[in-house]
């Protein structure tokens, strides 16, 4: 830890081939020094959580620290989206569709740029959303 506090980094990124069992996924990540892991952000997967055969049941057998384990919090914001009432919903797909109008000329988009320069606000550009991208709703708004 720095003197300005902790610091998350990626670990690393793993192809897992056959099976992902919590065991499965342990034993790919041995490759790194285990031991320095001191949290872990999951998507709530039995393979990741579970109490017996999860990646961090497994992981904190192994290592001598506590573990902290997390729900993702974006994971968290897509299954929250799916509860959202019609109206919502109704909003946002009207907010999305103005927002993919503006940016898809480029005229308008500059437009709209200058307009918020002016106006000074925080953000200066708007985000593309896109419906294959489910990371992006939350970014829109």
């Amino acid at each position: 830890m720095s003197s300005q506090g902790p610091k998350g980094e990626l670990l690393g990124l793993l192809l897992l081939s056959g099976k992902t069992r919590g065991e499965d996924i342990t034993n790919a990540v041995q490759i790194f020094n285990i031991n320095k892991i001191v949290s872990i952000a999951t998507d709530g997967a039995r393979s990741m959580t579970g109490i017996h055969g999860g990646v961090t049941a497994i992981l904190q057998k192994k290592i001598n620290h506590e573990i902290l384990t997390f729900h993702c919090i974006i994971h968290q914001e897509a299954l929250c989206a799916q509860t959202f009432p019609a109206e919502i919903v109704e909003a946002m797909n009207l907010a999305i569709k103005i927002i993919n109008s503006i940016l898809a000329k480029a005229l308008y988009h500059r437009q709209f740029k200058d307009f918020l320069e002016e106006i000074d606000r925080q953000f200066s550009d708007l985000l593309l959303h896109n419906k294959m991208r489910w990371l992006s709703r939350s970014n829109v708004l």
